[in-house]
């Protein structure tokens, strides 16, 4: 691909600029007009069958609050995200976490003065003071601020097909259907967290109870050739938002091949670019179209299956590589999803 700046239409991106003004400023009016205003926006980043979408992690070189996200999601002209939980819950008004400064480490063969041992122990009664502050709201914040989240994205024709609010197994049954109310309250199919079989067994049995998925995602465990998928797919509400790129870049493998594997239990997919295990360096980001990862026969490969019965079509951009100087995170995920087009349209 020739490498070229894709550059945001400054009339569009000022209409998608007062539109989310205007969404946000009437978010109590909007119920009766969601779901027509959805089905009219259904197919903007539909591309062959393939729901093409970003992560909000893509955006976090920039703003990361709920109005300035679907901004960019509009300027971009995508039209389904992975949301970030900080940003949900920060539009719902989590506490803003104090400054707790740099942790405080003690070096191998040099144990920490005094003084620095007073530090740290501040330090963690800080944080912990936080996080009884933040569990504190998370079980009496009302779900309406979420619905009207939901609502909002949904009128200007964005869907939150997914929500990172990472589940743990220390957290309490009433914590963890807070979670899987958060999901429900914004629309999305599921949660997606990092693979971990113990938070499987603690955590499927809420989402089969909300009627969630536990999404989970991958990154180098696939490297480990005695690594299997099968005891997650155990639970009936796990599902997998597999990483292709990361898996190409840690294996060396065609992503293809999981995906014909495990089709049925995937329910999304991150896409990028990267090298390979055994390039220089290896397992490296890259501006799309300069790494090695086989996004173009992945794409199409996704495309060719998509409307068959268990098949997935969510893939989500996933802007990972250092954005060039004069650019940003807009910018740069539009030419992703340029990239996108130009194979599948």
């Amino acid at each position: 691909m020739t490498e070229k700046k894709i550059p945001i239409d400054r009339r569009k991106f000022l209409l998608s600029a007062a539109t989310t003004a205007g969404v946000l400023a009437i978010a109590p009016l909007q119920t009766a007009c969601a779901s027509a205003s959805r089905k009219e926006e259904a197919s903007r980043s539909n591309l062959g069958g393939v729901e093409i979408g970003a992560i909000t992690y893509s955006f976090r070189t920039m703003p990361t609050d709920a109005g300035s996200i679907l901004l960019y999601t509009l300027a971009t002209g995508l039209g389904t995200l992975e949301m970030m939980g900080d940003v949900a819950e920060n539009y719902a008004g989590r506490p803003i976490s104090p400054q707790f400064g740099s942790q405080i480490r003690p070096v191998p063969g040099q144990p920490l003065t005094p003084e620095q041992e007073r530090e740290r122990e501040a330090q963690m009664e800080a944080r912990q003071r936080y996080n009884e502050e933040v569990l504190a709201w998370r079980l009496s914040v009302p779900m309406s601020k979420y619905e009207q989240l939901g609502k909002i994205y949904k009128m200007a024709g964005v869907n939150i097909h997914i929500i990172k609010i990472q589940p743990n197994v220390n957290m309490s049954d009433a914590e963890l259907d807070y979670i899987f109310n958060v999901c429900k309250a914004v629309g999305a199919m599921g949660v997606s967290c990092e693979l971990d079989l113990k938070v499987a067994e603690r955590v499927a049995p809420f989402a089969a109870k909300h009627g969630k998925y536990l999404i989970f995602h991958n990154h180098d465990q696939f490297a480990d050739e005695s690594f299997r998928l099968e005891p997650f797919f155990e639970y009936d509400n796990v599902r997998l938002n597999f990483d292709m790129a990361i898996y190409y870049g840690s294996t060396g493998k065609d992503p293809r091949e999981i995906v014909e594997k495990y089709h049925e239990h995937i329910v999304s997919i991150h896409i990028k670019d990267y090298t390979g295990p055994k390039s220089t360096p290896p397992r490296t980001n890259r501006i799309w179209g300069q790494g090695e990862t086989p996004l173009r026969e992945f794409l199409l490969y996704i495309k060719s299956n998509a409307g068959k019965p268990g098949w997935p079509v969510h893939c989500d951009i996933e802007l990972s590589y250092d954005i060039p100087e004069g650019s940003d995170a807009v910018t740069e995920v539009a030419r992703c999803l340029e990239f996108v087009k130009n194979i599948l349209v």
